[in-house]
């Protein structure tokens, strides 16, 4: 019994504990009140005492007792190692008293507390040195359910630390505590599935007469549950299918049981989803037995009432089970004979109930595994399963038909369908539920094309009697909007249909090419009177343009053909193509027209460069036609009215069927005549001097006045509209121009002029002799452009325009990572008015981008006839890279990323040292400069945010802007130094968001991407140029401890390359050679607790050191600085260095773990591991473990083992 100190102390105690927790405190009390009990658990001897006379007296508050439950942990995980054999005796015999009590509390949290006290005993002392642990816990069984649901608990938080977390500090503790759970696994399995048995009809047995009794019954069948799965992810099969699989057969039978089910999915889910070799997996195919099926199905098909929420949980959690049976079927079938199981079509029925449930998130849970199902060679050629698949498209094929999210107040069941109502369960917002639809839909699309390769007839034939459906019902009104249902259906159908079709040439019997062209012919037949449905339609003629290329040849026109022949189609489909693309409706006219007229009017324009692009082999014999009808069409005074943007897309189309002339003089007079129109007003501007200075170009575009009111004439909008033009079209040229693949074919043509040094033909660009001329007025404008940032320029901008140089609003979104699918209001459908100065923003921007990716392109396009131009090198210095100071960010990122980078790229390695190596000299010290002032101030900028506890989006966006432009400028030189891919994943546009998390770095990255990286020819030029070398190495360098861990890992992989061609050109000294090791370091500090960071950098540094020591001291010295470092691994260090060099470039793995051990003081920890306080657990004398004899029969009580 405690004395009257520990009484009072309690006392005390409990009061503070009140205190801190009560809302009529101020927070002054109550910060000293927590004080004081944080300072009496860390500093008390009495700590264990006084917290097992709180847990103890019932007098006390629930939050005091669970407070002294909380000091009792304290003093075993922090103090066992100080305190005496008394006390801990006092805290175990007392501990185990209140378990077996059972009178903690009913609250889970209570009783988790008391588990956790006994568990950490358990962790520092079982099995040697408390034999009785199991009689025990099997004892305190007995006295009750409460205390039964305690013993549970320890297992559970037992195992989580042993097996599950492995959180357990001491790996020789772990070991023992392992082994003895495993040798008594039979009996601890046993006892689990006894007390399920038992409490399950006890439970039963009381539900109707006494409910508290069932309650009772029915937690300890929870905690059963829970603790089986903490087990079942890890134990030996042999343990889970004992007596015939009985578990099993338990748990099947719980998932119709409304109070067990989601416990009982969730530990099946444990059990399916396990991995192993195939004799550990077949033995769960037992699941596929009649009885264990029929559970699953029915348990699957019972859609539960729509408020139900544990049943609506349940749902998801059962879908995991189907899941883990899915991976185990693709995983088994075919090996060692098995092959389709018992019962499959009752587990398709399961699955296909999951498809046809009125919820988006339960139907698309059950795509994975239809998906993966149609991917396994063995799966989609079964009969059985081929049988389902008309009935699994029948149910999916309407999910990809976006609804409404319900706004406002709750609308009730009968106002709304159940799939919005779920929607509503599901999702918090329209945003979120947009989204989410969005990716499902992907997902969704993904299985339809996969399953059109396994089973083409069936997913035309829907798409085919939906398509001819739709086109049953007129749509005679314009003026639908984006939520409109008739909309939506057209949407989901066009989406379907392009699916479907974009496998159809994959598939194994293709559907009949008559079905495919009627259907055509009935979509030409379709008049709809709304843009928006128009643009499905074409949408559904683009995608059934496959049957035309299919039809070539193999259909001859018959009078009596239901579906006309191919080539008597194709003039059919232009026609409606060209119709659509002057539609107009009534009211409007090119300077008012709405955002689905222009939309529709582009569609139409972008499908001719589509077909142009897929199919030119089918339009060449008509170019005569296009041609004539594009030109009709692109008259500045006809009636089609077409824009600027227009006009450009269809010079486009009938660029790309020039490709195939296969006569280099046709093509190239033919791009002249293309682009003689746009040649001309491009040189009158030049003419004018308008691309001589920022000043002239300023006062030409109207930078320089005031914005004309709406329906003036206005000769500087004109200006910008021909300069627009002329500049896309010459970027339509470059990217869509190309000489022939097949050589032979390009030797023929007359596109060939000579060989390369290895022998390989060297081709001309039909476009080089029409765009090369115009290049240096391209690099005045672009050199214009870079002017504008001046202060003299800006001082010419009227008042109005201040701000047109900004970066535009969609560009900041995508930057902060807010671009998703922005959902879709009525006025995103109607015209939208912009301001005079978003017009310029708009224009400025659009006009900097195209010039940008035109001169990225002629690397790629035009090859040597761009490279031989004298002095390009110097040309492009003084114009692209001309007031570099002045530029923004935003504005530099384009000049790495787009241009530089594939022209880099391109260059052929006769012109390195003319072209290449000038412009690297001009760049790198600026950009260097650039990125070292930007790092500063990005840690200004935090130090102050934390000071402050705010966030200026502003300087939130150069932060990223940062990251952004270094991680680009790090693929630059990767391009250079190394070579790679010039357009690598993570510089695409789509994933420029998931790009800017700055603390997860991509995934971990090989040893032999670091130590396979071979400096290239041009690498090895600008490495060896004395003005190039120290800016790139100094970069390089610098991003390995610049905050930014992605950027740090792109420079782990090129430093190693770096410094051993330094090292082997002898170019370093040992300043240097510090500088390079301390860098290491310091990014390991920095980056050290990502896991991909970290072990990239042990790599790197010890391949480093190795590189550096023999030679420099000074390498030595630096790693004598670390702080706590043992001379003695040190030494240990040097000696595996000096007794062998690695076998090529491989770092052997005992340097590497000596590095690690030397630098584990510097290696940075993530926030929540920096604060943590040390638990110490001693080794225990160890376990002999006996070899397995002959088995047993099982031991039933825990009572008998260990004694």
């Amino acid at each position: 019994m405690a004395g009257p100190d520990v009484a009072a102390l309690a006392a005390d105690l409990a009061r503070a504990v009140e205190l801190t927790m009560s809302t009529g405190a101020s927070q002054h009390d109550r910060l000293r009140a927590y004080q004081a009990c944080e300072s009496f658990k860390e500093t008390s001897p009495l700590c264990a005492e006084a917290g097992l006379y709180l847990a103890a007296g019932t007098q006390h508050s629930p939050i005091s007792r669970h407070f002294g439950l909380q000091l009792m942990e304290h003093t075993v995980k922090y103090r066992w190692t100080q305190i005496s054999q008394q006390e801990k005796i006092f805290i175990k015999e007392n501990a185990m008293k209140l378990l077996s009590a059972g009178g903690i509390s009913e609250e889970s949290h209570m009783k988790d507390a008391l588990s956790r006290v006994v568990v950490e005993m358990v962790k520092r002392e079982w099995p040697q040195q408390w034999p009785g642990l199991l009689a025990e816990l099997s004892d305190a069984c007995a006295c009750g359910e409460t205390q039964t649901e305690l013993v549970l608990l320890v297992f559970l938080r037992l195992v989580e630390d042993v097996a599950l977390l492995q959180t357990l500090e001491s790996n020789q503790r772990r070991k023992d505590i392992y082994h003895a759970l495993t040798a008594n696994m039979a009996v601890i399995f046993d006892f689990f599935l006894r007390l399920i048995e038992l409490h399950v009809n006890q439970f039963r047995l009381h539900s109707d007469s006494n409910a508290t009794k069932a309650n009772a019954h029915g937690r300890v069948v929870q905690v059963v549950l829970l603790t089986l799965a903490g087990f079942v992810e890890w134990v030996s099969m042999n343990h889970i299918m004992a007596q015939n699989g009985r578990l099993l057969h338990l748990l099947c039978l719980l998932l119709n049981d409304t109070a067990f089910q989601y416990s009982a999915a969730e530990c099946l889910s444990q059990v399916v989803n396990r991995k192993g070799k195939t004799d550990e997996r077949k033995p769960i195919l037992i699941l596929f037995n009649n009885e264990p099926m029929q559970c699953l199905l029915t348990a699957a098909k019972n859609s539960g009432t729509l408020g139900d929420e544990q049943h609506y949980l349940f749902k998801k959690k059962l879908i995991q089970v189907l899941g883990g049976l899915t991976t185990q079927i693709c995983s088994l079938w075919g090996k060692e004979g098995l092959t389709r199981p018992s019962n499959f079509s009752m587990f398709l029925e399961a699955i296909l109930a999951y498809s046809s449930h009125p919820s988006l998130t339960i139907a698309h849970s059950a795509n994975p595994l239809w998906n993966s199902m149609l991917k396994n060679d063995n799966v989609s050629r079964d009969p059985i399963f081929l049988s389902y698949i008309p009935q699994w498209v029948q149910c999916t094929a309407p999910k990809i038909i976006k609804f409404n999210y319900p706004i406002g107040k709750s609308p009730t069941r009968d106002e709304l369908g159940e799939n919005s109502l779920y929607a509503k369960l599901d999702f918090d917002s329209e945003e979120e539920f947009s989204s989410y639809f969005y990716r499902s839909r992907a997902d969704l699309l993904d299985s339809f094309r996969q399953a059109t390769v396994v089973a083409p007839l069936v997913t035309f034939n829907y798409v085919e009697q939906w398509l001819i459906k739709c086109l049953q019902v007129p749509n005679l009104t314009s003026g639908l909007s984006f939520s409109d249902p008739m909309y939506q259906e057209w949407e989901a159908l066009s989406n379907f249909l392009e699916s479907v079709l974009s496998r159809v040439l994959q598939a194994n019997g293709r559907p009949p090419i008559p079905s495919g062209l009627r259907l055509l012919q009935l979509c030409l037949s379709y008049q709809p009177a709304d843009p928006l449905i128009l643009s499905t339609l074409l949408t559904c003629i683009s995608a059934l343009f496959v049957f035309l290329s299919m039809s070539t040849g193999q259909m001859a026109p018959t009078a009596n053909s239901v579906a006309a022949s191919g080539a008597a189609l194709l003039p059919q489909v232009l026609e409606k193509i060209f119709s659509t693309l002057v539609y107009t409706p009534e009211g409007q006219s090119i300077n008012n027209r709405s955002r689905a007229v222009k939309n529709v009017r582009r569609h139409a324009a972008s499908l001719m460069v589509k077909i142009g692009h897929k199919y030119p082999l089918l339009l060449l014999p008509v170019f005569d036609q296009i041609r004539a009808t594009v030109e009709t069409l692109c008259r500045p005074e006809g009636p089609a009215q077409l824009s600027s943007l227009e006009k450009v897309t269809l010079q486009e189309a009938l660029l790309l069927i020039s490709n195939h002339f296969g006569d280099y003089d046709r093509q190239s007079t033919f791009v002249g005549e293309v682009l003689r129109e746009a040649n001309a007003q491009f040189l009158d501007t030049v003419n004018l001097g308008a691309l001589r200075n920022a000043a002239n170009f300023i006062s030409f575009v109207g930078l320089d006045k005031p914005p004309v009111p709406t329906n003036s004439e206005d000769p500087c909008g004109q200006n910008r509209s021909n300069i627009n033009f002329c500049i896309n079209l010459f970027l339509g040229a470059v990217k869509r121009c190309a000489w022939p693949d097949d050589p032979e074919r390009a030797t023929r043509g007359g596109f060939v002029v000579s060989l390369t040094e290895s022998g390989n033909p060297v081709c001309r660009n039909p476009a080089a002799p029409h765009i090369v001329p115009l290049l240096p007025h391209i690099l005045s404008l672009i050199k214009i452009f870079n002017e504008l940032f001046t202060s003299e320029a800006q001082c010419l901008i009227h008042d109005s325009y201040k701000g047109c140089l900004a970066m535009q609003e969609t560009e900041k979104l995508n930057l902060l990572g807010l671009m998703g699918h922005i959902t879709v209001n009525e006025a995103g459908e109607s015209q939208v008015v912009q301001s005079p100065l978003e017009r310029m923003q708009r224009f400025l921007t659009g006009l900097h981008e195209s010039c940008f990716h035109m001169i990225g392109s002629l690397g790629p396009s035009l090859g040597r006839d761009l490279y031989n131009i004298p002095d390009l090198g110097p040309a492009v210095v003084s114009s692209v890279l001309s007031y570099m100071q002045y530029i923004p960010d935003h504005r530099v990122r384009p000049i790495i990323r787009v241009y530089l980078k594939p022209f880099i790229f391109s260059c052929p390695a006769p012109y390195y040292e003319a072209v290449v190596l000038p412009i690297m000299a001009h760049l790198s010290p600026i950009v260097l400069s650039r990125l070292h002032t930007k790092w500063q101030q990005v840690i200004e900028f935090r130090n102050r945010e934390a000071q402050e506890d705010n966030q200026d989006t502003q300087e939130v966006l150069e932060d990223i802007l940062t990251r952004v432009l270094t991680r680009e400028y790090l693929d630059l030189l990767k391009v250079a130094l190394v070579g790679g891919s010039v357009t690598p994943e993570s510089n695409s546009e789509t994933m420029e968001t998931e790009e800017h998390s700055m603390d997860s770095p991509t995934p971990p990255h090989t040893r032999s991407n670091i130590t396979n990286e071979v400096i290239s020819d041009l690498g090895l030029m600008l490495l060896r140029s004395e003005k190039t070398c120290h800016s790139i190495v100094l970069a390089v360098l610098g991003a390995l401890a610049w905050i930014d861990s992605q950027a740090s890992l792109k420079a782990t992989l090129l430093t190693g390359a770096i410094v051993r061609q330094l090292s082997s050109d002898k170019t370093l000294n040992g300043e240097v050679a510090a500088h390079i090791m301390a860098a290491v370091l310091n990014a390991l500090t920095l980056h050290g607790q990502h896991e991909a960071n970290q072990g990239s950098l042990l790599t790197l540094g010890a391949q480093i050191y190795e590189m550096l020591r023999p030679t420099f001291l000074e390498v030595f010295a630096v790693m004598q600085q670390i702080p706590g470092v043992n001379p003695v691994d040190l030494q240990k260090l040097d000696e595996r260095i000096s007794g062998s060099t690695s076998k090529g470039n491989k770092v052997e793995k005992v340097k590497k773990d000596l590095f690690k051990k030397i630098t584990g003081n510097l290696i940075g920890r993530s926030m929540g591991q920096l604060f943590k306080k040390e638990v110490k657990i001693h080794d225990l004398p160890r376990i002999v473990v006996q070899k397995k004899s002959e088995q047993e029969d099982v031991i039933t009580n825990l009572r008998n083992v260990f004694s």
